[in-house]
């Protein structure tokens, strides 16, 4: 198939920092933010955020203009996805929790942990 899909990449600093480098808050948008299965407006709709939830930003596009986050059903920040502390080596994401690409006009980032 020709499904646009790119997986979300953790541990991009290496093993002296936590794998996903920052944290943001869903901002702004009117109605629900998509998430989507790869940096692109026309890649597979995956969920949907709402205002004020809270993601792991783990990457961001070569453009800017996506950042490929983690986070969980319920919007909060956990230990649990695995992505605050350092993983040995760079690799795609799979899981605990959800992962996948948002428009970064809608992140207010947070202070880098």
């Amino acid at each position: 198939s020709n499904e646009l899909v790119q997986p979300v990449v953790v541990g991009q600093l290496g093993p002296r920092f936590d794998a996903c480098q920052a944290t943001g808050v869903v901002r702004g948008v009117s109605g629900e933010l998509p998430v989507r299965a790869a940096p692109f407006d026309q890649a597979r709709q995956r969920d949907t955020l709402a205002n004020g939830g809270q993601v792991f930003v783990c990457n961001r596009s070569h453009d800017q203009s996506w950042l490929a986050i983690v986070y969980t059903e319920n919007g909060d920040i956990s230990d649990a996805c695995g992505v605050s502390v350092p993983v040995a080596s760079r690799r795609e994401y799979d899981g605990p929790c959800l992962s996948g690409w948002v428009s970064s006009a809608f992140i207010q980032l947070r202070a880098v942990r």
